[in-house]
């Protein structure tokens, strides 16, 4: 009587450890299917169009998640200039960026542009 106990619980237990054990492989070939890849976490906001500008510029733009220009910060100017042309303003505010991502979600971050000198010369 005693055996036939000792075998009823070693059976119970070894039925226990395969319903788990298969529950756990299911789940695992589940999530093995989703795609996981690391190097697209964070993707960076890209500029759609080249801007121009009068004078040599380098701008620090703030670029929301809808990919437009919200802030900016001048960082370098090759003529001094401490204020930006009205000409370049305007193509800050029509700069459109595809916005950053973040795990596929669209986040605001920053961008570096830089205006070159349009040479007006004719040849």
């Amino acid at each position: 009587m005693e055996t036939l106990r000792l075998v009823r619980s070693h059976f119970a237990l070894l039925v226990m450890v395969a319903v788990f054990g298969s529950l756990l492989g299911f789940v695992a070939a589940r999530s093995t299917n989703r795609r996981c890849d690391f190097g697209s976490i964070y993707i960076p906001p890209r500029l759609l169009q080249t801007p121009t500008g009068d004078a040599d510029w380098v701008i620090e733009a703030r670029v929301d998640s809808r990919g437009r220009v919200s802030d900016y910060r001048i960082i370098s100017n090759a003529d001094g200039l401490t204020d930006l042309s009205p000409q370049i303003k305007g193509s800050l505010i029509f700069t459109t960026f595809q916005p950053a991502t973040y795990m596929g979600r669209p986040i605001s971050a920053t961008a570096i542009l830089t205006f070159p000198k349009v040479s007006s010369a004719k040849p």
